[in-house]
């Protein structure tokens, strides 16, 4: 080999997936004089062939001292740096990660409140420096030092060395796409370590992957995590016309209430909000603030959400600020029915917002305690009728609530159900900016649920298996699927009651639930009914529980509801469209360039409506 030739040491630094292993790199088959990078060469190059090595950047030349270093079993670090009178970068000094020593007053503190880390500095000369060479236009090596004063790392340890654990791009994607969907640190570090084949392939350790998480939170709470959360919601907002939020401060300005609702929230409580139902029992997140979800039921029989809010408190008037802010965005549509667990001052707050609305008390714990007081009031107890009355409360109680339309919700299980559910997306710690977005991916799940569920509802078709064969087909192109089915259980029931020819029956199951009685089906098997009349229908139990309504493309005033379904039926159709059109620079250039022309043509028709509406006016 001529020592007087420079060797140089090629990496291709466009590559991100680049593998430090170095027993798996081949640099050169044909050159002499080319170091090859693999476990062979590297344990024989000698301190001579370092000397004359070249390099064309300076990250080329790390790469090099980090394989360097890993392969010899050392921990490497950056030290001097050299510029000149422009700023540029002339030379760069690497040396052990033992070199020099620990301050001597870090270990003559006496007031620390912690133990010390353990010393590691034990002053190791090793170093490597290059120098830039402007007539060769090549970074050359000016200082090399191989000798170290401690011994060196097995192999089966390197893993632990800090500058040997880099948690790679494609690693810092996965863990972005698992933290998304609700995955803890620890359980994507047991995944990827299973993924890679053992701890020793993973290339970092559960510190690293925490220290990160920790340092991609601080980039984005780095403006407040108020005004994070604030400011994510302002950008859905802008995306989003019909996105509702609304927040109010305390005496120090801090963020006290936040409450928002998106378009598919509003849309749903337009067809569905006769029944509202909510609890603040559920608290998820840093500063533990009350999390109050308000909940319904849509014509697939699924928890739906209304809105949610974020309360400094549990007071009157907190909960008078949020039912006034949920009904400003909704448009000042009130339930007709309201389910809650209870709470003295939700209680109070809910008269005051919603005085014609049928409030539904439901914590069994509030009954009893009732209950008792009584019992000890008017001395009861051992009473045979008190008794016997309290063993058929769960009957009676029912009585009085008869008539009332409820939506077949007796409780606020539902909240309860939503709140087991969001677990799956929530975390206690989670700060508010995280906990928003987190939330935005639990309402998509849950609109997913429901496409699912309408998609089944119009593309299959339910088993008849009754007697009544018309008017259970009839049933099943009415009701969606989960409504249906509810239906014929009433249908399966009819047989077991005689003849009330009144179609509005005593029983009060039509009012309270929304589907015929037994007793009426009863009714149109002897009238040899092949339809449901249509009194006995309540539409938002049918398939055409979202249309209420009607969509014109011509007609020039539109309202909210109608606007809101366009915007969405558009958006899904770009979605589609703008995956497409990412996958290439070409075909994102075309699509950008068609937007744009599109988004000026939908102004001006637009405009062109506004002033016709205008002119009418």
């Amino acid at each position: 080999m001529d020592k007087g030739k420079g060797k140089e040491f090629i990496i291709d630094l466009n590559d991100e997936d680049f593998d430090y292993q170095y027993d798996s790199i081949v640099k050169t088959e044909s050159d002499e004089d080319a170091i090859l990078v693999s476990d062979k060469i590297f344990n024989d190059l000698t301190v001579e062939d370092v000397w004359k090595m070249e390099f064309s950047s300076i990250e080329e030349a790390e790469e090099f001292y980090n394989l360097f270093t890993k392969v010899t079993g050392f921990s490497v670090r950056k030290d001097d740096v050299k510029r000149d009178k422009n700023q540029n970068i002339v030379s760069r000094k690497w040396v052990c990660s033992k070199e020099g020593y620990r301050h001597r007053v870090c270990l003559e503190n006496e007031n620390r409140k912690r133990e010390p880390k353990a010393v590691t500095r034990v002053g190791c000369e090793a170093t490597f420096r290059i120098g830039f060479n402007k007539q060769m236009n090549k970074w050359l090596v000016k200082e090399f030092m191989a000798d170290h004063n401690h011994p060196l790392v097995e192999q089966k340890n390197v893993q632990f060395l800090r500058s040997h654990r880099v948690i790679k791009n494609v690693d810092k994607a996965q863990l972005n796409a698992m933290r998304g969907v609700g995955m803890g640190t620890s359980q994507i570090m047991d995944y990827m370590v299973q993924q890679s084949g053992g701890y020793n392939n993973v290339g970092f350790t559960k510190k690293d992957l925490y220290n990160h998480v920790d340092a991609d939170r601080r980039v984005h709470l780095r403006d407040g995590d108020a005004e994070g959360a604030l400011a994510y919601l302002c950008r859905k907002s802008e995306m989003d016309p019909s996105f509702y939020y609304k927040y109010n401060v305390d005496e120090d300005n801090h963020l006290a209430n936040l409450f928002w609702a998106d378009s598919t929230s509003k849309l749903d409580y337009s067809c569905f909000g006769d029944v509202l139902a909510f609890d603040t029992t559920y608290r998820t997140n840093a500063y533990k603030k009350s999390l109050v979800i308000l909940v319904g039921i849509n014509h697939h029989h699924q928890t739906i959400v209304f809105g949610c809010a974020l309360l400094v408190d549990e007071s009157v008037s907190t909960y008078t600020w949020v039912l006034e802010t949920f009904l400003d965005a909704m448009n000042n549509k009130k339930p007709l029915s309201v389910i809650t667990d209870g709470d003295k001052a939700m209680r109070k707050a809910i008269k005051r917002i919603f005085p014609d609305s049928c409030h539904r008390l439901c914590t069994v714990e509030e009954f009893e305690c009732a209950w008792n007081d009584m019992l000890e009031m008017f001395n009861l107890h051992g009473h045979k009728w008190v008794t016997n009355i309290y063993a058929k409360r769960s009957r009676w109680a029912e009585a009085y609530l008869r008539g009332h339309f409820f939506a077949g919700m007796k409780n606020t299980q539902r909240c309860e159900s939503m709140n087991a559910y969001l677990n799956r997306f929530l975390k206690t710690r989670l700060k508010l900016f995280e906990f928003v977005k987190h939330f935005d991916k639990a309402l998509s799940c849950i609109c997913h649920n429901e496409a699912k569920a309408e998609f089944e509802t119009h593309h299959s078709s339910a088993v008849l298996t009754t007697k009544l064969y018309a008017l259970e087909k009839y049933a099943e192109t009415v009701f969606t699927r989960q409504s249906f089915l509810k239906f014929k259980d009433e249908m399966k029931n009819a047989e077991l009651f005689s003849l009330d020819r009144s179609m509005k029956c005593t029983c009060m199951m039509f009012e309270s639930v929304g589907f015929p009685c037994p007793h009426m089906i009863v009714v149109m098997k002897i009238e040899h009914l092949e339809e449901i009349p249509e009194t006995c229908i309540m539409k938002r139990w049918s398939k055409l529980a979202k249309e209420t309504i009607q969509v014109h493309h011509d007609n020039e005033s539109q309202g909210d509801a109608t606007n809101i379904i366009r915007y969405g039926a558009l958006s899904s159709m770009c979605s589609r469209m703008s995956y497409f059109a990412s996958q290439s620079e070409k075909a994102f250039k075309e699509a950008r360039c068609e937007i744009q022309r599109l988004t000026c043509q939908m102004e001006e028709l637009c405009k062109i409506q506004w002033k016709k509406v205008n002119e009418k006016i």
